[in-house]
């Protein structure tokens, strides 16, 4: 597992810290969503169309280069694949292979090196297809065979140049995508440099539309090879059809009506802030949680359609510019400040009371977890830290909107410190708004045992601990009673006049204004958490959005309400 604070720079690079240009829309804007479900394999995708599949180029402003005579293909990497096309990283048993002979000849079109291949075929026994390297037409070569070795691409070539035929040898592991039709024929192969989709026309729908893996999308679909082994699926999608696939898995489409046009605008306003036509993978969002959930055109609801299409073109800005248009869940009663999560500070992302979503009835404004001390530690130790003993887990800071910003952990290696947004993932919690008890107690004394409610102090004895408590505000006890804490103490560490001291005994008096009593050292294996909110808690809350709706509000109110300072236009 990778470590926490790896995945809290990811979600740092989030902010973008105002490095990347907004691309506003000036014409009808196209986002780039790596698709990743339904897709089954990373080597391998099936697409169907609604009719013959056409290949169009992205690269040259979407033009149609030609269309194939198959609905149905099947898009591989040019590498290892043994007879059933399981992929062969290593090539040890492979079949096919991504070695191939390159004939010393251009063809002005698709068709035409097409026609060529088919005769190549009938006339050498192995697979000849065209192939396209450079954008633009006229750039068609052949390529023939698939073979695991050069020796064997060498002999294909000898039998080609004995017919006249002129050519070369080449190796493209992982440099190529190969397309093949229903009956394992290549039909095309292409390099990864080039921005190639595939789409067909649905005439039910009335725009271009295609199926990966059974599962149909808007738009056009794309592959890209990266990290030398992955075959990516990219969803070219005008942004109002994207955002048809969003609505509806971010927000309830059954809410109120002004609810999700709030929701639409502020998924129109991320998505169009994240485009960047520079991006290392070619694509700009993720079809999950790393950007925002996106599931095509089997997701789609009329409500959240009509919200799109109700608020087209609407974004969100601040100071003439685009925001970063962040929203979670539940807030818990508040929402927080930017920089108290991860590291920039938007002046639009500013912590708001947010009573709405305390009574939007969400399931997530109170919730409870609890962890075995071992599940804790296992959760150390796949984080990287080679732990074996936890003490306890302190919380020594909050912000002002209650979210822990760091929480320390007590363990025989020493202490683990958790910033921000780390320690909740570390733990898995479902929010920064989190209180710890049992295995948690925070241990506070003073030269006197305070009583907050009889307002009297009682001396201490002997250098006997002053008190052990567990409702602590600002150093002081504020509940009706000192509580003796049950749980295992020792190791622990106790704050006291004379400095901080580690614990280390089977039984204490303890002295408060209730008398003396005898603490017992037992074990405590159980952490329980209290916490409040779904989510990062920054910008809108989707269930304070929905009981806004139902008071009245309206779609560009909520969204004000939850971003400061913007305008909607």
């Amino acid at each position: 597992m990778k470590q926490i604070y790896k995945t809290t720079v990811m979600a740092a690079l989030m902010l973008m810290l105002f490095s990347y240009v907004c691309y506003g829309v000036s014409r009808e804007e196209y986002v780039r969503v790596r698709v990743r479900s339904p897709r089954l394999y990373n080597e391998q995708a099936s697409l169907q169309g609604y009719g013959s599949i056409a290949v169009y180029n992205v690269g040259a402003g979407l033009e149609e280069l030609f269309e194939l005579e198959a609905n149905k293909i099947n898009v591989l990497l040019d590498s290892y694949f043994d007879t059933k096309y399981n992929y062969d990283p290593e090539g040890s048993k492979a079949y096919y292979g991504p070695h191939h002979v390159v004939i010393d000849n251009l063809y002005s079109s698709y068709d035409e090196a097409f026609e060529e291949s088919r005769k190549l075929e009938k006339k050498f026994d192995a697979d000849f297809s065209p192939y396209l390297s450079k954008e633009g037409k006229g750039e068609y070569e052949i390529y023939g065979g698939f073979y695991t070795s050069a020796g064997e691409a060498k002999g294909l070539l000898s039998e080609l140049k004995s017919e006249g035929y002129n050519g070369a040898t080449v190796s493209t592991n992982m440099g190529n995508i190969a397309v093949y039709d229903e009956d394992n024929n290549v039909v095309f192969m292409y390099s990864n440099n080039l921005s190639l989709y595939f789409s067909s026309y649905s005439s039910a729908e009335g725009c271009d539309m295609i199926k990966i893996d059974g599962k149909p999308y808007r738009g056009f679909m794309g592959f890209r090879i990266i990290e030398n082994s992955k075959l990516i699926s990219i969803n070219y999608v005008d942004l109002e059809s994207y955002l048809y696939g969003v609505v509806p898995n971010e927000i309830s489409a059954s809410w109120g009506e002004e609810s999700l046009k709030a929701q639409a605008v502020a998924a129109r306003t991320y998505a169009v802030y994240c485009l960047n036509p520079k991006a290392a993978y070619g694509y700009d969002l993720d079809d999950n949680q790393n950007s925002q959930v996106y599931r095509g055109v089997v997701s789609e609801k009329q409500s959240t359609n009509n919200a799109v299409d109700d608020t087209r073109g609407k974004m969100i800005y601040y100071d003439n510019k685009l925001i970063q248009a962040f929203y979670h869940s539940t807030s818990g009663g508040s929402t927080e400040n930017s920089e108290n999560v991860w590291s920039a500070s938007l002046p639009y992302a500013v912590g708001v009371e947010d009573e709405y979503s305390n009574r939007s009835g969400s399931p997530y404004n109170e919730w409870q977890k609890s962890y075995k001390k071992e599940e804790i530690i296992k959760k150390l130790k796949d984080d990287g830290h080679n732990v074996k003993n936890l003490y306890g887990i302190e919380i020594t800071k909050i912000t002002k909107n209650n979210r822990v910003t760091e929480c320390i952990f007590l363990t025989d290696i020493g202490e683990i410190v958790y910033y921000k947004e780390n320690a909740r993932l570390v733990l898995g919690l479902m929010s920064s708004w989190f209180t710890i008890e049992n295995g948690s107690v925070f241990y506070f004394t003073n030269e006197y045992t305070y009583n907050a409610v009889k307002g009297t102090s009682v001396p201490s004895r002997g250098g006997i601990l002053d008190s052990i408590t567990e409702d602590i505000v600002n150093g002081e006890d504020t509940s009706t009673e000192i509580k003796l804490s049950s749980g295992n103490i020792d190791g622990k560490y106790a704050i006291t006049s004379g400095g901080t001291k580690k614990i280390s005994s089977d039984k204490f008096a303890v002295i408060s204004s209730k008398g003396v009593s005898i603490l017992e050292n037992k074990d405590s294996e159980d952490y329980n958490f209290d916490g409040r909110g779904w989510g990062h808690g920054i910008g809108m809350s989707q269930y304070g959005a929905k009981q806004m709706a139902v008071e009245g509000f309206a779609y560009d109110e909520i969204l004000k309400h939850y971003y400061t300072g913007v305008t909607i236009k």
